[in-house]
């Protein structure tokens, strides 16, 4: 629960995590928005956040055979390169909208480890896995995020073999912050709502 905790609270004291009226990049409407580019404002706490992303990483060996990380543009890249620096692997970064990398290489050689701020409908990260894996024939079998949005990303990326590790689901994150009187009642049954919702339209 350290982790957990430690990353909600970080969350909640750089306002990533923010109630109101949104569109995802999906093109889904939500009423909550968690936002890292916000870190940029906050090394320390990026700082942080990253080490306890190593200790996952570590922790469920999810780095054995990795040569590579691709962090995907804008917010998911901010860990990319501090990771690169912890592990000593070369990165590059993938620009979802010219759909290719902009930063960096990747070969017919290499098994990549992509990284992202959070996963929800995995529809961006299984185009990126197509691209990387059809153009360059670069092997993934592994994603890490901070968050997971409980939209079934984890489970469209599983059918292509591809294994996601969240730091934290959404559930757990507002569970935590609510019990440490961060977030209202009302905030907490808002995103519980939106995930059942988004499981409802699932089946």
């Amino acid at each position: 629960m350290e982790t957990k905790e430690i990353v909600s609270k970080i969350i909640a004291r750089t306002g990533i995590l923010s109630f109101g009226d949104y569109m995802l990049a999906n093109g889904l409407h939500t009423q909550y928005y968690l936002n890292f580019s916000l870190l940029a404002n906050a090394p320390n706490h990026l700082k942080t956040l990253v080490k306890h992303m190593s200790r996952v990483i570590k922790e469920e060996g999810i780095m054995e055979d990795v040569t590579k990380l691709v962090g995907i543009l804008n917010k998911g890249a901010i860990f990319v390169p501090l990771l690169s620096v912890e592990f000593k692997k070369p990165f590059g970064l993938f620009e979802r909208y010219e759909n290719d990398l902009v930063i960096g290489d990747l070969d017919i050689n290499d098994k990549v480890l992509i990284i992202d701020d959070m996963i929800s409908t995995g529809r961006t990260i299984e185009r990126v896995y197509r691209i990387i894996t059809n153009i360059y024939k670069s092997k993934i079998s592994k994603v890490v995020v901070v968050v997971d949005r409980e939209e079934g990303g984890i489970q469209r990326l599983k059918k292509l073999g591809v294994s996601v590790y969240p730091i934290i689901r959404i559930t757990e994150l507002v569970d935590i912050l609510y019990d440490l009187g961060i977030i209202a009642e009302e905030e907490k049954d808002i995103v519980y709502s939106e995930v059942k919702e988004r499981r409802r339209r699932r089946r």
